[in-house]
């Protein structure tokens, strides 16, 4: 036998044994046939649970959400009203630096006042407003002495002879108004101008309204009932603001109470109008 024949039968394949080309498309078939099974296996397997959402359930209301809500603007109802105040005490202090001021000869005498002015009511009986003086306030001789104005002087001789007749004293109260007169406009000039540098007549109209809103709030929170300590905050802040002290009994020791429970200073409350009677109390 020739080494070539010896070769071939060495090399010839098995009939019965597939060729490398048959074994590579069985490969591939088996692949393929894996890849869908797994693929369906994948599909049939059950996909992680995904989280329910969660749903935020709404707040709840506070219970003197009102109240808690009228406190807030109390409080900056409140801090108006100390701002308009001290505006106007600033410009109200330079005016009252030149009424204090005022010549003697302007106040009315005794006569004035009793016999034709009516006394201290106001406006008086001639319908005049005269301009009040408080002199040496703070100390023990302090007294509050009635101006003649010139517009009062004009309005009260122009009614003089009406009101009280053309007899008896008139005559010589309407000499002794018509010699006041032009110290009076002289003065009334000196304070008009004093009002005009400081504005105080716009700066006294905001604080009235001020004081009316602030009022009015004062009023509205003591309409309601507190709940909550937050709610409970707000009514103390109000009654402590009015002479506490002086309704007695438990009174005071409830409010001081009533603040610890809100979270607030009881000694924020002793402030200089918590008694009418004694501050030192």
């Amino acid at each position: 036998m020739s080494f070539r024949t010896s070769f071939q039968k060495l090399i010839r394949r098995d009939a019965e044994r597939p060729s490398l080309r048959e074994r590579a498309a069985e490969l591939r078939g088996t692949l393929s046939r894996r890849t869908v099974v797994a693929g369906s296996l994948a599909v049939a397997a059950p996909l992680p649970a995904i989280s329910a959402p969660i749903v935020a359930t709404p707040a709840q209301p506070h219970p003197d959400a009102a109240l808690v809500a009228l406190g807030e603007r109390w409080l900056q109802a409140r801090a108006a009203q100390d701002e308009a105040m001290e505006a106007w005490g600033v410009a109200y202090r330079q005016v009252y630096a030149v009424i204090k001021t005022c010549p003697p000869e302007l106040f009315s005498t005794r006569d004035e006042r009793f016999q034709v002015l009516g006394g201290w009511r106001w406006p008086t009986l001639l319908g005049v407003n005269l301009r009040h003086v408080a002199l040496d306030w703070g100390t023990p001789e302090s007294h509050t002495e009635q101006a003649w104005t010139g517009e009062a002087l004009r309005i009260a001789i122009a009614r003089a002879v009406p009101m009280l007749g053309r007899g008896g004293k008139t005559p010589g109260r309407i000499r002794r108004w018509k010699a006041m007169l032009p110290i009076a406009d002289a003065f009334d000039a000196r304070v008009e101008a004093v009002e005009a540098a400081t504005d105080r007549r716009r700066l006294e109209r905001e604080r009235r309204a001020a004081e009316d809103a602030f009022r009015d709030l004062n009023r509205e929170v003591g309409q309601h009932v507190a709940t909550t300590p937050e709610g409970m905050a707000a009514l103390v802040r109000v009654i402590s603001r009015y002479p506490w002290k002086d309704t007695g009994g438990a009174w005071p020791n409830l409010l001081r109470s009533a603040a610890n429970v809100a979270g607030i200073d009881p000694a924020s409350l002793d402030h200089e109008n918590d008694s009418i009677n004694d501050r030192h109390v």
